[in-house]
């Protein structure tokens, strides 16, 4: 993936949500496929969707043109990202 997408992407979610962590990583070294790990204080009380939902909100535009698919989402709150 071009490092500038990925980092403008991290940066995106990062923004929206004041996230503690997030890393978009490239699956398969194509560029379009992502995974998505976010720990943000903005979860919680958010269900998995909600949570997914406004990750996705983020990052709208890269997903309609640069990146296929997101392979897999991880999203934490900081007290469930402790216990992992």
């Amino acid at each position: 993936m071009n490092a500038a997408l990925m980092e403008a992407m991290q940066a995106k979610i990062q923004e929206a949500l004041e996230a503690e962590r997030v890393l978009v990583a490239d699956v398969y070294g194509d560029g379009r496929h992502v995974n998505i790990d976010v720990v943000s204080a903005a979860f919680e009380g958010k269900s998995s969707v909600a949570r997914q939902r406004m990750v996705y909100k983020a990052i709208w535009l890269e997903l309609q043109d640069a990146v296929h698919a997101v392979d897999a989402m991880t999203t934490k709150t900081p007290a469930e990202a402790a216990k992992a």
